[in-house]
């Protein structure tokens, strides 16, 4: 049916890939994107959340990142109507931002031009090196992402992924999910996707009593420091952890398209266009995925 996928956290080359959608253009050849609340962020706590950089200096202008670090740093609360208003201080931006102090995107990020919004059709065995799968089950039940024989739009292959026993948050678990990781080394410690206005991809398969999965933004301002990558939340333990601006994305046994603009993400104050990569995550007991043209 279809050959193994390496796994690995490795953050590939942007150059090769970029899964968004241009600001000034429709959706790549195959579309997609998604929606959530912060209960899930346990399932990326294997080092792929990501925290916003809303702490990094932007909130006195008045933005989106403003408003989030509206709530914890003082800067931001002295600085334009961002900093004055009730919501800078008192909405859900307060919990997005994780740190109002340096960032790692500081002058350590690189700029995602339009010409690279592709990330992966599953046709080239070269493509499948940034992503990465992870689950939280007893005994260890973690298949690495592989390649189907079943494509999206008369494809002739996709990516497939999937566990079963998964431990769930209701028992102290973190569940499972599997994402892609945006960032190169080589150019920065962060992403910025401000030229892009969200991401696309199709997608069928089943995930936990509900059917859905939890697709992710990992953002630096939510991301712990000592998780992989490093992002500006302090700790695994603060309450900035793993809060990605998310949105949830409701399966079918046939494949349908989705398209996720990060306007919609939730919290909005933790995207500041700065991105560490994407997950899509699931409370369990079990999942089986395939993903297309993203």
């Amino acid at each position: 049916m279809g050959e193994k996928m390496k796994r690995t956290r490795i953050w590939l080359t942007l150059g090769t890939f970029a899964a968004i959608f241009s600001l000034a253009t429709a959706a790549c050849s195959s579309g997609g994107g998604d929606e959530d609340d912060d209960d899930d962020g346990g399932s990326s706590g294997n080092g792929t959340g990501g925290t916003a950089t809303a702490g990094n200096g932007t909130g006195g202008t008045g933005t989106a990142a403003g408003t989030s670090a509206g709530g914890t740093s003082t800067a931001a609360g002295t600085g334009t109507t961002a900093g004055t208003g009730a919501t800078a201080g008192t909405g859900t931006g307060g919990t997005g931002g994780g740190s109002a102090g340096p960032s790692v995107c500081d002058n350590s990020t690189f700029e995602l031009p339009v010409g690279e919004a592709y990330v992966d059709n599953f046709e080239e065995d070269t493509r499948f090196l940034g992503w990465y799968s992870f689950s939280d089950t007893t005994p260890p039940n973690m298949p690495a992402p592989d390649r189907a024989s079943t494509g999206a739009l008369t494809t002739m292959y996709s990516g497939h992924v999937g566990a079963t026993g998964i431990k769930s948050s209701k028992m102290m678990g973190y569940g499972a999910g599997f994402g892609f990781g945006l960032v190169d080394p080589a150019k920065g410690a962060c992403v910025d996707l401000s030229a892009f206005k969200g991401i696309s991809f199709w997608i069928k398969g089943t995930a936990g009593a509900d059917n859905t999965l939890k697709f992710q933004i990992v953002s630096p301002s939510t991301q712990p420091a000592d998780s992989m990558p490093v992002g500006d939340c302090p700790t695994s333990a603060s309450a900035c952890a793993f809060k990605h601006p998310s949105k949830t994305v409701t399966l079918t046994a046939d494949w349908k398209q989705v398209i996720i603009n990060f306007s919609d993400l939730a919290p909005a104050a933790a995207y500041t266009g700065k991105v560490l990569g994407f997950n899509m995550i699931t409370d369990g007991p079990a999942y089986d995925v395939n993903i297309d043209e993203v």
